[in-house]
């Protein structure tokens, strides 16, 4: 549609734990250990910060808005049952869930890990939304619906700054 290069830094995780053998729980927690940290964290968060601000691309990043400060900035959030759901449906292959349960139950362990982390790390809240220019929550939104409304949002911020 805008024709920007989609950048995932939980994919480029996902591939990583895959190629490892692992799962993305497993590749999580090996990032836990103060001797992975240059491997882990601060490698992705390297190569975030190394993205040319002009070029077209789209980060999905937890930590996007804070190595990316110049850029467009979106928070998406869901209800953690729906996330759960949303997870338990794609049947990702780094991840092993019996049950939607299991899921939201990793997932805010990972969630609460991170937040943690990166408060420890980088002295940075990646869950305030005063970061961004942009907080939708996605819950009961269909993918179309969220991309309108993105669009709507980024064509307007494009309008105010010519």
């Amino acid at each position: 549609m805008l024709g920007y290069e989609y950048v995932s830094i939980g994919n480029m995780k996902r591939k990583l734990a895959a190629e490892m053998g692992i799962s993305i729980s497993e590749f999580d927690e090996l990032g836990l250990r103060p001797e992975n940290q240059k491997d882990f964290d601060l490698k992705y968060e390297d190569y975030q910060r190394s993205l040319s601000s002009d070029a077209n691309i789209i980060l999905d990043s937890r930590l996007g808005f804070w190595c990316q400060p110049n850029s467009f900035k979106i928070f998406l959030t869901v209800d953690a049952h729906e996330a759960a759901k949303r997870i338990f449906s794609q049947k990702r292959k780094t991840d092993s869930y019996a049950t939607e349960e299991e899921v939201y139950i990793a997932t805010k362990g990972r969630n609460d890990e991170m937040l943690e982390r990166f408060q420890k790390l980088y002295n940075v809240n990646y869950q305030d939304t005063s970061n961004f220019d942009l907080v939708i929550d996605t819950t009961g939104k269909t993918t179309e619906e969220t991309v309108s409304l993105i669009m709507n949002a980024f064509t307007q911020r494009q309008t105010n700054h010519a």
